[in-house]
């Protein structure tokens, strides 16, 4: 009995070891035949009248019922073979756990009988009893060109074709606009070699993501299939026809062989023909702003909204506060500058405070900058400030916008003053004894004096602050206190007057901000990061330039730079190193050919801020 309780025990734990997680995995491929049943149509949305024929599959996920399969009529084509099936099915157990998938699907091969736009109807189908059918799918055909039954030699050379795609070729200066590398093809591609590209001149260039490589579309009146190679996003910094940089590749592509040879266990014998291609000379246009541009206009263009906050209507003397916007939407964000914001001279102005968050999408530039100006009151009294004011462009309206917070009230409140006021004279009269009634009747100003002496002289002894007022000393003091009141305010008047001439501090500390970028860039350098050392750099370069000569960044080129430094007396070697690095910085951010040296790049704009510092310092 013992034995045969042990024979159970062992048998319990090699079921529950081995066999159950088996039986569960199956009953879980069972539930899982229960989930929703996917049936879809695939076909391409263009074909050619002419071109080769083409190929609609319907696939479902589930194994169908025999015979259920009802196809569309398929109005416009020819069937030329179908429906050929084909099944895929696996299984996975991983960790205990099964995995399965099943699909079946039907193929139609079709050629088209006119042009024109045709809709291919449903298809219906059935699992376990329940039907199914796919969405209705529209292809369009186009006429095509006759000359596809040429030689193979023909098609090829026109089988592939690279060019620049543009979301727009006229546009104003500062407005984006996406470019796409794309190689249209309709030979077989074996493989892609020796792709360079130029850097883009007058252009701000930033790489996307490219989404969905693959496509069709149609080009010359033939159907092609695509394949995007790359994607930018640029915004113009100068007006006129702009070139893009020229682009070029080596495409290998198989052709069959010109002996005609058929191996048996092969199939067809290929051959590798090379095709260099180059795309054309492709420009854009862009124009200058309207004229009649408001004063508080600075570069910005796109669609903006903002918000601000503004101070109490009252605040302390010598307290602080601050204004600040923030500007969201979509345009040349990276390069908008802070809205004026003028106070009077009797407040201590600082510094600027920039927070931003800048995206770059497939549509544009996109995010938010916030803008805060903190002050400080220093004189009491009631203060309508010019309101702040953001002017942009906007593309789709052709018109300039203004936002503006309004005339700004402040009243600042010397509340010391108030107190005092509040309290009164200080009358309290020594004459009268601690704990003593106030006298009913009032004393005129001698009697007061007489009666204040009167103690003075016979009750009270004399102390030593009795002994300084109006001695030597005490008008010393007050005479250093005066000197000492001018002398600050003379200081905080020409502080103010300094703080107030925003230009003037934006071109003093041009080689600061110019620096700590620089120190940006090197910390980038250090973590390997190329994308945002360029960046950095860049951006350090032209943001010197603009602050140091007060030149919107939007209205920087390189000849403009030349201009003004060769005006200001740098030396031309000089010049020339600054604009050399700002190509050498644009190529490697965007050229991954060309060879990284990140630590000379670095150096070399060091070098170049500081000579150019040293030239036009005064």
């Amino acid at each position: 009995m013992v034995l045969n309780g042990t024979i159970l025990i062992l048998m319990k734990r090699v079921f529950i070891s081995r066999f159950l997680p088996l039986i569960v995995a199956m009953l879980l491929g069972v539930v899982s035949s229960w989930a929703q049943v996917s049936f879809t149509a695939n076909a391409p949305s263009l074909v050619e009248k002419s071109g080769r024929p083409f190929q609609v599959e319907f696939t479902v996920d589930a194994e169908p019922d025999r015979g259920s399969l009802v196809a569309p009529s398929f109005e416009g084509f020819d069937v030329l073979a179908g429906p050929a099936t084909s099944v895929g099915q696996s299984v996975q157990f991983i960790n205990g756990k099964q995995t399965s998938s099943y699909t079946c699907t039907y193929t139609y091969t079709l050629k088209a009988k006119s042009s024109g736009k045709y809709t291919v109807g449903q298809a219906t189908i059935k699992v376990d009893g329940k039907q199914y059918a796919t969405n209705p799918i529209t292809i369009e055909v186009i006429e095509g060109r006759s000359d596809d039954a040429g030689s193979t030699s023909n098609r090829t050379k026109d089988g592939v074709v690279l060019r620049w795609e543009l979301s727009d070729r006229e546009i104003y200066k500062g407005e984006a606009v996406r470019a796409s590398l794309v190689l249209y093809y309709n030979v077989n591609i074996q493989n892609i070699t020796n792709y360079v590209m130029g850097t883009f001149e007058n252009f701000w260039s930033q790489e996307l993501q490219v989404p969905s490589p693959d496509s069709r579309a149609e080009y010359n009146g033939r159907v092609y299939n695509t394949f995007k190679i790359a994607e930018y996003l640029l915004i113009p910094q100068s007006s006129g026809n702009i070139t893009l940089p020229e682009a070029s590749l080596d495409a290998i592509v198989l052709v069959p062989s010109e002996d005609g040879y058929y191996d048996m266990f092969f199939g067809r014998q290929w051959d590798e023909e090379v095709h260099t291609l180059a795309t054309k000379a492709t420009s854009i246009k862009v124009k200058e702003f309207p004229k009649g541009a408001p004063a508080s206009f600075r570069g910005a263009v796109g669609n903006f909204t903002w918000e601000y906050t503004l101070p109490q209507e009252s605040i302390d003397i010598n307290s602080s506060s601050k204004v600040s916007v923030t500007i969201s939407g979509e345009g040349n964000l990276k390069f908008i500058t802070a809205p004026e914001f003028t106070l009077p001279k009797s407040f201590e102005v600082y510094d600027t405070t920039i927070e931003e968050s800048i995206q770059n999408t497939n549509s544009g530039v996109q995010g938010h900058i916030t803008y805060s100006y903190p002050f400080v009151a220093r004189a009491a009294g009631d203060f309508e400030i010019s309101p702040i004011e953001f002017t942009y462009f906007n593309p789709s309206t052709e018109r300039y916008e203004t936002l503006t917070t309004g005339q700004i009230t402040l009243n600042v409140v010397d509340v010391y003053a108030t107190k005092a006021a509040r309290g009164g004279a200080y009358n309290e009269s020594l004459a009268i004894p601690v704990g003593s009634p106030m006298p009913a009747r009032s004393y005129s100003a001698a009697g007061d004096i007489r009666h204040i002496r009167y103690i003075k002289d016979d009750a009270l002894p004399t102390s030593k602050s009795d002994m300084l007022l109006f001695s030597n000393t005490y008008w010393l003091i007050i005479l250093a206190c005066v000197v000492l009141f001018v002398a600050i305010f003379v200081i905080m008047r020409q502080r103010i007057r300094a703080n107030r001439n925003v230009v003037a501090r934006r071109m003093k500390r041009a080689d600061k901000v110019a620096i700590q970028r620089l120190r940006m860039a090197n910390k980038s350098m250090k973590e390997g990061d190329r994308h945002a050392f360029y960046e950095e750099i860049l951006r350090a370069m032209w943001g010197y330039i603009s602050d140091k000569f007060n030149i919107p960044v939007a209205n920087l080129t390189k000849e403009t730079i030349r201009e003004v430094l060769s005006h200001r007396g740098v030396d031309d070697a000089d010049v020339e190193q600054f604009c050399q690095i700002i190509s050498r910085a644009d190529e490697a951010q965007y050229a991954p050919m060309v060879d990284d040296d990140m630590s000379g790049v670095y150096m070399d704009a060091v070098d170049a801020i500081s000579k150019i510092e040293s030239a036009v310092k005064h």
